[in-house]
C-alpha cells in the first residue's frame, strides 16, 4: 500500500512538472500554419452589408498588412481583470525572421452588444529581435462594461 501511495504521488508530481524546454535552439516558424489557422468561431465585427468583408475576430489579434503577417506570429494572448476591474490584454510575438522587426499594436475594447466602451488605445511600438519574442500589453478606461477587445498590429510607422 505504502509504495503504490508513494507511486501515485511521484506521478502526480510528474504531471505537475511542465514538458522540459529544450534549450539552445533557434526559433523555427511555419507562418503558413499561422495564416491558414482557423477562426475560433466566437464573437466577431461584421459588416452591415454581407461579404463586404472578412469578418474580425473579437478577443484576439488583427495584423493590418500582409508584409507583417509574413515575418511575425502571435505565440500567445492573455486578458485579466486588474484590481479596479479594468481589462488588461498582453500579446506576445515571435519575430520568424534573421532581421529586426519593428511592429505597432493598439487595443480597442467593446461592451456585450460590440459596441466601443472608449477610444482605442495610442499605438505603442514594439520592438523584436531577430528570432525573439516581444510583448504588447494594452489597459481598457472601461471596467465592468468591457466584454471584448481586439488588438491591432501595423507595420511600426516612422
Amino acid at each position: 500500500m505504502k509504495t503504490y501511495l508513494l507511486s501515485a504521488i511521484a506521478a502526480g508530481a510528474l504531471l505537475a512538472i511542465p514538458a522540459q524546454a529544450r534549450e539552445n535552439r533557434p526559433v523555427k516558424c511555419d507562418i503558413g500554419d499561422a495564416k491558414r489557422s482557423l477562426s475560433a468561431g466566437g464573437p466577431a465585427l461584421v459588416a452591415n452589408v454581407p461579404s463586404a468583408m472578412t469578418p474580425i475576430d473579437l478577443n484576439a489579434v488583427q495584423m493590418t498588412d500582409k508584409k507583417l503577417a509574413n515575418r511575425v506570429v502571435v505565440e500567445g494572448m492573455f486578458a485579466r481583470r486588474t484590481e479596479t476591474n479594468s481589462v488588461e490584454v498582453i500579446t506576445r510575438f515571435v519575430n520568424c525572421t534573421k532581421k529586426t522587426v519593428e511592429l505597432d499594436a493598439r487595443s480597442s475594447f467593446m461592451d456585450e452588444n460590440q459596441v466601443p466602451t472608449e477610444d482605442s488605445t495610442y499605438w505603442k511600438k514594439v520592438i523584436l529581435a531577430p528570432k525573439a519574442t516581444g510583448v504588447y500589453r494594452g489597459l481598457s478606461i472601461g471596467r465592468d462594461e468591457v466584454k471584448y477587445y481586439l488588438v491591432e498590429v501595423r507595420t511600426s510607422q516612422p
